[in-house]
């Protein structure tokens, strides 16, 4: 046999013995009938989670599979030319859908104008390229994405509510992004205002408006918004978060969040936002507000263990507030104790013990048990800022 050849089988052998196999279903989908193909990434009794080739997540119920079948093909990523191909059949280029793929892990499609879509992009590629690199000097292991991360900026907010509809993702009224953890999308709107207002003056929008939308007082929470919902995008596909675990540890790919949103109001010129470390102004005024309530029980326990706090609308804010404060100490105070916190984190699966008994050992193993001690400390670092 030609050497060629035989290195060539050796190989693809390898890499099917490695990958799963792809799996080709047709199922029913909230009325509709889709036919994916992809891989399962986990399964139980009653359905399974499907993985679609452009790194889209399905719950599938076992009574809505029409049909499911496999080959020999191991399972591959959509090249970035196929995502786009994928994307421009449910984004049409007809509607006033654009596409921009300058970089190699994002693709944005945007129906704004182009300089703040612009703007967007190289915003995401700074995030993912500085918080990787931030991450890994803790020694924290992160990996190149596996999909192409799809970013969707919208011209009016209506546009965007109403694919939020479609997707059925819960937003505030103030709300003006969101990452979509199944669809693994961030979607947004064009809150600059700049192109309604240069539309009716009939005048286009220059690369050099955006420093001054950037420079407005009233962009900085929305600055801190985007980057927000872009942290969990880059944390969900470098391998900080799982995305098929139902239930990823909220105070944690929240903190990690709120830690990295800060607007960088120095860097008008470029994006408006570095990695920072910076004090979160917002983050630490809640803290404070918080605080000067009537003495409550210290609260961190409760966050840790399981994530109700974050899901009622009276204790969601003053936990966002506390998640930011608590990765603020641990990364200035214990960055090594927190490297080992968040691999044990990476390290569960999807049948992981999540009980709130071992989240709190979990947290205990890394910081220690005397809880009364760490809140004191906790609180006069925090109030010392």
């Amino acid at each position: 046999m030609n050497f060629r050849i035989f290195l060539l089988l050796f190989v693809f052998a390898l890499f099917a013995e490695t990958a799963p196999a792809l799996e080709y279903v047709q199922f029913r989908d909230d009325g509709k009938v889709r036919n994916e193909e992809g891989r399962i990434k986990e399964a139980a009794r009653d359905g399974f989670i499907f993985q679609s080739r452009d790194g889209q997540l399905y719950i599938i119920e076992r009574k809505d599979i029409i049909s499911r079948k496999n080959d020999e093909l191991p399972f591959v990523p959509y090249t970035k030319k196929e995502m786009l191909e994928r994307l421009k059949t449910e984004f049409p280029p007809n509607e006033g859908y654009n596409y921009l793929s300058n970089y190699d892990s994002f693709i944005v499609v945007y129906t704004t104008s182009k300089p703040f879509a612009e703007w967007y992009e190289r915003l995401l590629k700074k995030i993912h390229e500085q918080y990787t690199q931030y991450w890994k000097k803790h020694n924290v292991p992160l990996s190149k994405p596996e999909f192409s991360m799809v970013a969707i900026v919208f011209s009016s907010e209506e546009r965007f509510r109403l694919y939020a509809q479609q997707d059925k993702a819960p937003l505030t009224k103030e709300q003006c992004a969101y990452y979509h953890k199944l669809t693994n999308r961030i979607a947004m709107y064009d809150m600059s205002g700049q192109q309604v207002f240069w539309e009716g003056n009939q005048r286009r929008i220059a690369p050099g408006d955006i420093p001054f939308f950037l420079s407005q007082p009233g962009s900085y929470r929305n600055i801190m918004t985007l980057v927000h919902e872009a942290v969990h995008q880059v944390g969900f596909n470098t391998g900080m978060h799982h995305r098929h675990i139902p239930r990823s540890v909220v105070w944690v790919y929240e903190g990690l969040a709120v830690f990295h949103e800060v607007p960088d109001q120095r860097d008008f010129r470029n994006v408006g936002w570095t990695i920072g470390p910076h004090v979160n102004r917002s983050r630490l005024e809640q803290l404070r507000r918080y605080w000067d309530k009537p003495k409550q029980e210290p609260p961190i326990q409760k966050m840790i263990q399981n994530d109700d706090l974050f899901r009622q609308p009276a204790t969601a804010l003053d936990n966002y507030a506390l998640a930011w404060g608590l990765i603020y100490y641990l990364d200035k105070k214990y960055p090594k104790e927190l490297a080992a916190y968040l691999k044990i984190l990476q390290e569960k699966t999807f049948d992981s013990d999540d009980s709130d008994t071992i989240r709190i050992k979990d947290f205990e193993s890394c910081f220690g048990n005397d809880w009364d001690k760490f809140y004191r400390d906790f609180v006069a670092f925090m109030r010392r800022l």
